[in-house]
């Protein structure tokens, strides 16, 4: 699984503002062989070239500079968030409360704002979140290593844990097909499973209900897939479209935030092809008010 984080992010910043692994070493006070192995990680990680090396080196490819363009941002925010929460912290931090959240990478965009002001609203809590597909997210509250989970349905464990579906503004996603536009199947308005047999597949793992839809809907339709990539970080999965020539499973609600040009989203129609999303609860747990309070400002939505 990818994780590209917030030292990396500096790294490759650095170098893309001074063009000079030597003066970029110098500045983020790292050796140079230790940056350019720290770059080479990044590219490989994303499969990927972010830099061209001309006659005049380092300069940003299109990739480069989106992940420049974006990543700034990324840092600047990922900074102030760091300073805020030094300025929160005082004599009675020690106490905070702490609550364990799982949510997937789509739901946290989608209930950002729910969860900022949760934060804002509760400073004695330390909301401790963990990020990954809804299966996964399941096991871990049955294992009680999360309180409470945003997650899509179905209900895996329903002997162990309740899912409350959301009847809010957002309550669940649609499934499409993604895929380069040049595609022959880009042409058609809706495809079935039976229409994707022979392509290529970038896929989520089974840690997503999407991972295990395309393994199991594949084998209802009498074919395995080819997958040419597994990876849990959708937008590694946009990226990889066009160069593996591969198509994929994803949510079109993730397509207002994504990165997808030059790629088409098509409808899948299926039984499956809708999935609602709820607030998971493990059924001998114990709730906290402010538990409550969080499931109220996630239902307000």
């Amino acid at each position: 699984m990818l994780i590209l984080n917030i030292q990396q992010l500096k790294y490759f910043i650095e170098i893309a503002n001074t063009r000079n692994l030597s003066a970029a070493a110098r500045n983020l006070f790292v050796t140079q062989p230790t940056l350019s192995l720290a770059l080479k990680k990044m590219e490989g990680d994303l499969r990927t070239t972010l830099f061209t090396h001309t006659d005049k080196p380092f300069q940003l490819t299109k990739t480069g500079l989106y992940l420049y363009e974006h990543g700034q941002t990324l840092v600047t925010d990922f900074d102030q968030l760091i300073a805020d929460i030094h300025l929160m912290d005082d004599e009675s931090s020690h106490s905070k409360k702490k609550i364990k959240l799982g949510i997937t990478t789509l739901f946290s965009m989608q209930f950002m704002k729910e969860i900022s002001l949760f934060l804002s609203s509760h400073p004695h809590i330390d909301l401790i979140i963990k990020q990954d597909g809804s299966p996964y997210l399941q096991q871990m509250l049955m294992d009680d290593e999360i309180d409470i989970g945003l997650i899509s349905f179905p209900n895996l464990y329903p002997d162990k844990i309740s899912i409350e579906a959301l009847e809010t503004s957002t309550r669940g996603y649609h499934v499409y097909v993604v895929m380069p536009d040049d595609n022959p199947l880009a042409q058609k308005s809706v495809l079935t499973f039976k229409d994707l047999k022979g392509q290529r597949f970038s896929s989520l793992t089974t840690n997503f209900m999407l991972g295990r839809l395309l393994l199991d809907r594949s084998s209802n339709f009498g074919f395995e897939p080819n997958i040419v990539l597994h990876n849990d970080d959708l937008q590694v999965l946009l990226h990889s479209l066009r160069k593996n020539d591969s198509i994929c499973i994803l949510p079109i609600e993730y397509q207002e935030v994504g990165k997808s040009d030059g790629l088409s989203w098509i409808p899948l129609k299926d039984k499956y092809d809708y999935f609602p999303i709820g607030i998971a609860l493990k059924r001998d747990a114990h709730i906290t008010n402010d538990i409550k309070d969080f499931i109220e400002i996630i239902k307000d939505n």
